[in-house]
């Protein structure tokens, strides 16, 4: 086997031909291809063919194996810098682990994922909603808008109803003729 630029044996990754963030069944399917091409058996003519299949065995045998694929993929990282180091993609793929850019995390479905608030009045959020801490906060703060502007509101009518249902004054000497008042049995006009 060759050795790369990477300081590597091989790239497991060239010579199945697939992505790094191919799935098992993308990297079942490359290796079948190359066997079903490759074989000794199926190409007695070509000399290479064997060593072809055997170096797509290996890879194959790599990746295959989470283990094996996460230890490669590290070293691969390693060997692409120290940067690349610090960054290396997990088992799913991830390489951004935090931040704007990173995935959030899967759950199994049907799991309610629950909000983390004080208290026995603790939410649990449909399946399919992954709302961030903001975003949790910025509804929270609407809410409470809202209850205060209703709070108001509800002060307002109380107010103009208590104006509208009192009694007007009583009538006086000096109220003037379209004033509203309450006539008194001693007042006269």
């Amino acid at each position: 086997m060759s050795v790369g630029a990477d300081g590597l044996s091989f790239d497991a990754y060239a010579v199945l031909g697939v992505s790094p963030g191919a799935t098992t069944d993308e990297i079942r399917h490359a290796y079948r291809v190359l066997a079903r091409r490759f074989h000794p058996d199926a190409d007695g003519r070509d000399p290479r063919a064997a060593a072809r299949f055997a170096q797509a065995t290996d890879a194959y045998d790599l990746l295959v194996d989470e283990d094996r694929r996460r230890s490669y993929d590290l070293r691969r990282a390693a060997a692409a810098g120290p940067r690349a180091a610090r960054v290396a993609p997990g088992p799913t793929g991830n390489t951004a682990v935090r931040g704007p850019a990173a995935r959030p995390p899967r759950r199994p479905p049907g799991r309610p994922r629950v909000q983390p608030t004080a208290g026995p009045a603790a939410v649990p959020e449909p399946a399919g909603s992954a709302r961030t801490k903001d975003e949790r906060d910025e509804f929270r703060l609407i809410i409470l808008l809202a209850k205060v502007v209703f709070a108001v509101v509800i002060v307002i009518v109380v107010a103009a109803l208590l104006l509208a249902f009192r009694p007007p004054p009583a009538c006086r000497a000096d109220t003037p003729v379209n004033a509203p008042c309450t006539p008194s049995p001693t007042t006269h006009r």
